[in-house]
């Protein structure tokens, strides 16, 4: 109400011929463009008015209050990641033999004539190793080709044990897998040594076989992973990987794995102390924290209802957040999250909200701080009528 008083009360001074060349001049300067009266973005009323436009040319985007029960859904989504597409069971190894593997085949005999000895005591002979071909079979002494590939180690022994007999005296076939190199995982990216590994036979989790890969070439947390297993695909930031055991999953041969180096950053602008664009150090930033490293709102002119938060969330989560939206599975939706600075209870909520890379914060201006940039300007533009006028006489 006071600035509206100053509005009028500096139009009340002015004598009705300067307030005809102030409104002229006003009605040029407003022809000028918007580049005289600055501004740093769109009010909280706008954003709120254009979230609900249904025109076919709007941009779509769906505006969200962040309050406990947004949050509750916000967090169970980020903490899932790899965890919730890729199961977190062990892979148990059946022991298929595969083009490229290594197998060993060991021979126990008993009885007096025997194949492979000629002691009395029973004896035990390894054949071996032998290579799984492309054509995908071993060659074994006394009994030539047999094919392995696509079996598993119990039905090649059996194989071979059943071709033995005969020839050997009682044989007992016992078949290894020395190595099991058709059970691959890629690994490419930001990797130390890309290519491919071969699973080991117990199992092994995706920090496993990045160890062997030589690990990350680039900070943990600057580096996603990408997961891809068959058509299934999962992104995490490799810190936390590292500090959920969940996001740790078991991985399977033919297992994709993409290091990609991608520092995190956050922009603010707005009506806070700093605008700019900042880097997400630490792996995970708090609302809060990143008010904080931006100096906070601004005294003079936030909006402490014009606060917001830009970025693309994934379907999945819009669908939870707003059951009534209509999304296409899979892809990304636009998204704007609103806090309401008032409450004390958004400060808490803004302490569990992590900014994500690339997210965009942005505080409105008042509409006190718009009405005193008006005045500012009218009583500018008063005294420079004020000032023509005197000249023209």
């Amino acid at each position: 109400m006071v600035l509206i008083k100053t509005m009028f009360s500096t139009l009340r001074d002015v004598s009705p011929s300067l307030l005809g060349s102030l409104l002229v001049l006003l009605g040029a300067l407003g022809l000028s463009g918007c580049s005289f009266v600055p501004g740093t973005g769109p009010m909280s009323q706008e954003i709120v008015e254009q979230s609900r436009e249904v025109e076919p040319e709007a941009f779509q985007f769906e505006l969200i209050p962040l309050n406990e029960r947004t949050m509750a859904h916000i967090l169970a989504h980020q903490r899932s990641g790899l965890g919730a597409k890729f199961s977190s069971a062990k892979w148990a190894p059946r022991h298929i033999v595969g083009i490229g593997d290594v197998v060993s085949v060991v021979v126990w005999e008993k009885g007096g004539d025997r194949l492979f000895s000629d002691g009395q005591m029973g004896t035990k002979t390894e054949l071996g190793p032998f290579m799984v071909s492309q054509e995908g079979t071993i060659t074994v002494p006394y009994i030539g080709k047999v094919h392995a590939s696509g079996k598993s180690v119990s039905h090649l022994q059996e194989a071979i044990q059943l071709a033995l007999e005969g020839q050997a005296t009682n044989p007992q076939v016992i078949v290894t897998l020395k190595s099991n190199t058709s059970s691959l995982v890629t690994l490419n990216g930001d990797v130390r040594q890309p290519g491919q590994v071969p699973l080991a036979l117990h199992g092994e989790r995706l920090l496993d076989v990045l160890a062997r890969a030589g690990g990350s070439a680039t900070p943990a947390s600057e580096t996603y992973v990408t997961f891809i297993r068959g058509q299934k695909r999962a992104e995490q930031l490799l810190k936390n990987v590292y500090e959920r055991q969940a996001e740790n999953v078991y991985v399977r041969p033919g297992d994709q794995i993409i290091l990609s180096h991608n520092p995190q950053t956050f922009t603010a602008f707005g009506a806070v102390s700093k605008v700019g664009e900042y880097p997400i150090q630490a792996g995970e930033v708090s609302l809060i924290e990143a008010l904080g490293r931006v100096g906070g709102l601004s005294e003079n002119s936030a909006d402490r209802l014009g606060m917001f938060v830009f970025r693309y969330e994934d379907a999945d989560l819009v669908r939870e957040l707003q059951p009534d939206v209509r999304t296409e599975d899979g892809g990304m939706i636009p998204v704007v999250y609103r806090i309401d600075m008032r409450q004390a209870g958004s400060y808490f909520l803004a302490q569990q909200f992590n900014v994500q890379n690339s997210d965009i914060l942005y505080v409105s201006n008042s509409y006190g701080a718009e009405l005193t940039k008006f005045a500012r300007i009218l009583s500018t533009t008063a005294g420079v009528v004020r000032s023509t006028t005197v000249i023209s006489f």
